[in-house]
């Protein structure tokens, strides 16, 4: 018997050596290209990498010239690493996953300019999905206007026509659904009708109050009770369906209340769309507000709600299957699909990433920075940990004086729990134009901070600047024919932006996550209104009354005839119903009070 067979180790060294040689040829090249691939079908815009190495006895994966592109700006970079080194685990690997047990990163910058466009010749399927539900949502928003130059002509009511106001439309719908639950509704109750049970169970009660339980036997004594039970099973198959029946209405009734309350909400939209018509602005500070920034915070928002959902697509909370698209073929591509198994590695985990680097000179960017994140995978049930990052700038000769980002993604099970906070003091603020007041507001440096709260679908996000340096720029006239307000009105309004030294603007989405609402405040908005009221407020004012009159003489009807439906709802039947419940309660209650009384002649069994 041979020790050695020579043959299969031969050829096991020939395919060791060939494997052997496709790594040291090919290896670099196509983890240079999966790396690429894989970032930008996440990113959403070009990511690229000058060079990769890989090597597997250490462990060592060492990346150069990582350029990952911003999608909102594409000829910027998101950002920009001179060197990664990632300690890779090998196991894993045979599995096709990624496990980083660390990553450290030399000469990291953030939105740096690009030679060319990143931008995607055909956007990836999930990015450019993401992006193009955040882009519609923006589209849903509503910004108020402003424009003060209804002022400079006579103001003439606009002719509104009734199927034009969302109140008419919102009390239609109240009507036709009052009317069709209330058809099915009336319906159940015929055929439901609990009166000869109420009227059997009276009766019988009346029976049972005239026996005489001394002059009965035990015999007859427990065909009476058996006979009551009957009954008692009668009146709770009856409660029962009255319940169910009542829940029924108990719902549609509060549907029917809250569409009536909001009528008022939707009177007032109608009021702000009337008075659009005749291009009065609003001296209403939580409305001016939006006019003004309105776009700006928008921009702002947008991106932290693409990264929000970004983030839910490829850090799913539980264990759910996973959908990708399939490989390149000729015919039927398909949908990878990949089901992640309990107590097993995750496709991608990145453990622990540190960064410890200092920027030289004297430019706004120069000094120390620091930041570490953990936790980061795309299936963070298997890891069982949340995602944690933290970042800020611990020293500076020039530029920002306070840099923090710290936050937590925790997607271990759902519902998601996501919270980011940052904070920005001593950063260059944008300059912003004001179309509505032809002014143009240069920030100079202030504060930025960004916070974002999100628990399940509910999101709650808030973007701030505060600025104590303001510039003010009044804005030529284009020459382009439109009507203009009186002149002493546009002095009025340059006279009181330019005074405003001190700009503070605070915008905040919140509600749902698929259709989350807008609010922006600010300073400048409440010192507009003050001054506009002081000044024209009673003219204003006298439009405003006019175009609510209108307004009103108009939905009246509708508005009468949906709340007459809620009390006819309620009156004639949710209350019979309770009644109804309430009788079958009673009887119930006098029938088992006999049946107490009768079965005390009963002896107890031993």
């Amino acid at each position: 018997m041979k020790l050695f067979r020579w043959k299969a180790i031969g050829t096991l060294a020939g395919v060791v050596l060939l494997l052997t040689l496709f790594s040291w040829l090919f290896l670099d090249t196509l983890v240079r290209r999966g790396i690429e691939q894989a970032g930008t079908l996440v990113v959403g815009a070009k990511v690229e990498l000058a060079d990769a190495h890989v090597r597997l006895g250490a462990g060592q994966l060492v990346m150069r010239g990582l350029q990952v592109t911003n999608p909102s700006h594409p000829m910027q970079n998101l950002v920009e690493a001179a060197e990664l080194i990632a300690m890779v685990r090998p196991l894993p690997l045979l599995e096709k996953k990624l496990v980083i047990d660390s990553l450290a990163a030399r000469k990291v910058r953030f939105d740096t300019p690009r030679k060319t466009s990143g931008a995607l010749n055909r956007s990836s399927g999930v990015s450019s999905a993401i992006a193009q539900q955040v882009k519609e949502w923006a589209g849903q928003v509503r910004i108020p206007s402003f424009s003060l130059e209804g002022l400079g002509r006579a103001i003439e009511l606009p002719r509104l026509s009734l199927d034009s106001l969302g109140t008419t439309q919102q009390a239609r719908a109240v009507v036709q659904f009052s009317d069709s639950a209330r058809r099915t509704w009336e319906a159940g109750a015929r055929a439901l009708d609990p009166r000869p049970t109420i009227d059997s169970a009276n009766a019988l009660v009346a029976r049972l109050r005239a026996l005489d339980t001394r002059a009965l036997s035990l015999d007859s004594t427990r065909r009476v009770v058996l006979a009551t039970k009957s009954t008692l099973d009668a009146l709770k198959r009856t409660t029962d369906q009255v319940r169910t029946l009542e829940r029924g209405v108990d719902s549609g009734v509060a549907r029917i209340r809250a569409g009536v309350a909001g009528l008022d909400d939707a009177r007032r939209d109608d009021y702000a769309y009337a008075r659009g018509l005749i291009k009065l602005p609003s001296l209403d500070a939580p409305d001016i507000s939006p006019a003004l920034f309105g776009k700006t915070a928008l921009d702002q928002l947008q991106a932290i709600l693409y990264w929000v959902r970004l983030a839910e697509h490829y850090m799913p909370p539980g264990l759910l299957a996973q959908m990708h698209e399939g490989p390149k073929r000729a015919r039927m591509a398909g949908t990878t699909v990949v089901f992640p198994r309990a107590r097993a590695w995750p496709q991608f985990l990145l453990r622990f990433a540190g960064l410890d680097l200092t920027i030289g000179g004297a430019g706004a960017t120069a000094g120390d920075y620091v930041a570490r994140l953990a936790g980061l995978t795309t299936e963070p049930a298997l890891y069982g940990q949340p995602f944690r990052f933290l970042a800020g700038r611990s020293a500076g000769r020039a530029g920002p004086q306070n840099v923090r980002v710290a936050g937590q993604l925790d997607h271990v099970q759902a519902p998601s729990r996501d919270s980011v906070e940052a904070s920005i003091a001593g950063l260059a603020l944008p300059t912003i134009e004001l179309p509505p007041v032809q002014a143009r507001a240069a920030l100079g440096a202030g504060l930025t901070e960004i916070s974002l709260l999100r628990r399940g679908d509910e999101i709650r996000a808030r973007w701030r600047i505060r600025s104590t340096d303001v510039t003010w720029q009044r804005l030529a006239d284009s020459g382009a024919a439109r009507a203009r307000a009186p002149r002493e009105i546009e002095d009025l309004v340059w006279r009181t932006v330019s005074g405003v030294r001190e700009v503070e603007v605070e915008a905040e989405i919140r509600g749902a996550l698929a259709r989350p609402s807008l609010s922006v405040r600010s300073n400048v908005g409440t010192e507009l209104a003050r001054g506009l009221r002081k000044a024209i407020g009673a003219k204003v004012e006298q439009a405003e009354q006019r175009v609510r009159a209108q307004v009103d003489s108009l939905v009246q009807g509708e508005l009468t005839a949906a709340r007459r439906r809620l009390t006819a709802v309620q009156a004639e039947v949710q209350a019979p119903l309770t009644k109804q419940q309430a009788e079958l309660a009673g009887v119930r209650t006098q029938l088992e009070a006999q049946v107490r009384r009768l079965t005390t002649k009963i002896p107890l069994p031993r």
